[in-house]
C-alpha cells in the first residue's frame, strides 16, 4: 500500500479532505523526514506515530520546520514521534554514514551524483572536498577508487561525523579531514579534482577552487541553486574567474534535482586548463 493511501486509511477522516497528504517521505538510517502542509500541524503526532507502523525500520519521525540556511547548513527539523536518539547508521552504495540528520544536513535527491563522481575518477588523483560535511561525496570516493582524499568542514559537529565516518568506512589511509574556513586552509597545487558542494553563492569559493588545482589544471565539479536562466550567466562568470588565473575553462551542466519553486540544483563539471602563450 502506498504511504498516502495508508496515512488516509490509518487516521481516517480526522484528516482536512482539501490538504495534501504526503506521498513520501526521506529515510536516512532509522529516522524519517518529512515536510507536511501547515494545515496538518494538529496531526503532526498521529502522522508520525502512523509512519512508524507503515515502515517498521523507522524509529524515529521529524518534520521540516525551516529551510538549510547559513555555511552550517544546518536544516530545520521537529521531532514529532519516537526515539529521541536521532544519531543513526545510514548505508549507501556499500558507504556506511553516521550522523543527526535533525542537525546536519543529508539529502537523500543527491544520491545520483555521490554514485555519479567515483565512476568519473581516471587513475590515482587527488581529490579535494571544499565543503566535506559528514563526507557525503568525499566517501564514496575514497572507498571506491585509490585517489587520495582530503576533506574540508567549517561545522564542528559534521566534522566530528566525518572523522568518525573515515574510520567506520577504513579510508584512513587514504583520507584526511580538516576543520576549518575551506578559503583559508586549502592546499595549493595538488589537486586533480575539486567538490564544491555547496548550494548558495558558490560562485565565491571557485578562485579557491581553481588555486587547489594542479598546475596543468583539472576539474570542479561547482554545485549551485538557481533558475535555470541564470546558467549563462553563470559560466560566463566562470570564465571570467577563471581567464583572471590564467585557465581556460570547459564546462557541461546537469540537473541533480528539483529544490524548489523555479529553483533547480545544478552541477557544473568544469574542466580548467592553463592558457598556454602563442
Amino acid at each position: 500500500m502506498r504511504y498516502r493511501k495508508f496515512l488516509r486509511e490509518k487516521i481516517g477522516n480526522r484528516l482536512p479532505d482539501r490538504v495534501s497528504v504526503p506521498s513520501g517521505f526521506q529515510i536516512v538510517g532509522h529516522v524519517a523526514l518529512l515536510e507536511l502542509h501547515e494545515k496538518l500541524s494538529k496531526f503532526t503526532q498521529l502522522i508520525g506515530e502512523a509512519t512508524m507502523e507503515f515502515d517498521h525500520r523507522i524509529r524515529s519521525v521529524a518534520v521540516k520546520t525551516d529551510p538549510t540556511i547559513g555555511i552550517m547548513r544546518k536544516p530545520g527539523y521537529r521531532l514529532i514521534a519516537g526515539d529521541s536518539n536521532t544519531v543513526t547508521e545510514h548505508i549507501e552504495g556499500g558507504v556506511v554514514f553516521r550522523l543527526d540528520p535533525l542537525r546536519l544536513t543529508f539529502s537523500g535527491g543527491n544520491v545520483a551524483e555521490r554514485m555519479r563522481l567515483p565512476n568519473m575518477i581516471k587513475g590515482d588523483e587527488m581529490v579535494l572536498d571544499m565543503f566535506a560535511c559528514v563526507g557525503q561525496f568525499s566517501l564514496h570516493i575514497a572507498k571506491k577508487t585509490r585517489s587520495r582524499v582530503v576533506a574540508i568542514e567549517i561545522n564542528p559537529e559534521a566534522y566530528r561525523f566525518l572523522v568518525e565516518n573515515i574510520k567506520l568506512n577504513g579510508v584512513e589511509d587514504r583520507m584526511q579531514a580538516l576543520l576549518g574556513d575551506c578559503r583559508e586552509m586549502h592546499p595549493v597545487n595538488e589537486a586533480n579534482r575539486v567538490i564544491l558542494g555547496y548550494l548558495h553563492n558558490t560562485i565565491e569559493y571557485l578562485p579557491y577552487a581553481l588555486k587547489a588545482l594542479r598546475e596543468d589544471g583539472g576539474y570542479v565539479h561547482l554545485h549551485a541553486a538557481l533558475p535555470k536562466r541564470d546558467i549563462p550567466s553563470v559560466g560566463n562568470t566562470i570564465n571570467t574567474i577563471a581567464m583572471k588565473q590564467g585557465l581556460n575553462t570547459e564546462f557541461s551542466v546537469r540537473e541533480v534535482k528539483h529544490y524548489s519553486p523555479g529553483i533547480e540544483h545544478y552541477v557544473f563539471d568544469i574542466h580548467a586548463t592553463p592558457i598556454r602563450a602563442c
